[in-house]
C-alpha cells in the first residue's frame, strides 16, 4: 500500500466458491497478512452465533461455514502510517523524515455481509462503525433503493462519507449521512453490491499512538440479477 492505503477497504466476496476477506479499493485486490483478521463474528438467520472455521488461501483469509451463516462481521486491523507533507503514506518500518510527517494514523477496516435470507431487518452486529440495513437486501435488485443507518460505537453518525457502489464506481462523489445517521444508496448491481462508508478522527483515548483514526466499513450482498 501506499498512497491510497487511506482509501483501502475491507470486504467479503467469493472466490472460488469460498467467502474471503478482500482488501483493496474498487476493483483492485491487495494481499494482506491473514493474520491482522481480528475479529469474526458468524451469525444464524435468527441471530444465533454460527459455528464456522477459518483457512488461508491465496493469500486471503477465508470463511467456512460448519452450518447455515446469514450475517458475518469481520475487524482488520491495517496498521499504523504516517501522512507525510508530500502526500505518501508510509506504513511502520518504511524510511522518512520526522520533520515531513503531517500526521499519524491507525487505519481499521470493518466488513459485514449478509450471505443468506434474513426474516426480517437485521440488527447491528457490534463493529465499532457499521453500516445497518433497513430491510433485508438480498430481497432488492439493481436499481432499488436500500436506505441503511451508520453508526460509530453503536450511535449514530452524521455527515459521514457513503460510496454506493464501491466495488465499479469508488470514485464517485460520496453520499452523506443525515443528522441521525442515515443515507439512502441505489444499488448499483447485479450480482455482488458492496457500500462503503468511512470516517475518521481525533485518537479517542489516552492509550492512542496516533495523531488520528481512519475507519472505513462495508455492507456487502449478493442480489439476483433482475429478468429480461
Amino acid at each position: 500500500m501506499s498512497a491510497g492505503a487511506q482509501a483501502h477497504g475491507l470486504w467479503v466476496a467469493q472466490r472460488a466458491g469460498q467467502w474471503a476477506a478482500v482488501y483493496g479499493e474498487g476493483a483492485e485486490d491487495e494481499a494482506y497478512s491473514p493474520a491482522a483478521i481480528e475479529q469474526v463474528d458468524a451469525r444464524t438467520a435468527l441471530g444465533g452465533v454460527a459455528r464456522w472455521h477459518g483457512e488461508v488461501s491465496a493469500w486471503q483469509w477465508r470463511f467456512m461455514p460448519d452450518e447455515p451463516v446469514a450475517r458475518l462481521a469481520l475487524r482488520l486491523d491495517a496498521g499504523t502510517w504516517r501522512e507525510m507533507r508530500d502526500g505518501r503514506w508510509l506504513a511502520e518500518g518504511e524510511a522518512g523524515a520526522a520533520a515531513e510527517v503531517r500526521q499519524t494514523w491507525r487505519l481499521l477496516r470493518y466488513a459485514s455481509a449478509v450471505l443468506n435470507p434474513l426474516p426480517a431487518a437485521p440488527a447491528p452486529l457490534g463493529l465499532p462503525l457499521e453500516l445497518v440495513p433497513a430491510k433485508n437486501p438480498l430481497a432488492l435488485r439493481k436499481g432499488d433503493s436500500l436506505p441503511l443507518r451508520l453508526l460509530l460505537r453503536g450511535q449514530p453518525q452524521a455527515q459521514a462519507k457513503v460510496i454506493g457502489d464501491f466495488l465499479n464506481d469508488d470514485r464517485a462523489e460520496p453520499l452523506r449521512t443525515d443528522a441521525a445517521g442515515w443515507v439512502v444508496v441505489k444499488l448499483g448491481s447485479n450480482g455482488l453490491n458492496v457500500i462503503q462508508a468511512s470516517y475518521a478522527e481525533a485518537c479517542p483515548t489516552a492509550s492512542c499512538t496516533t495523531d488520528r483514526i481512519a475507519h472505513s466499513t462495508t455492507l456487502s450482498f449478493a442480489v439476483p440479477r433482475r429478468p429480461d
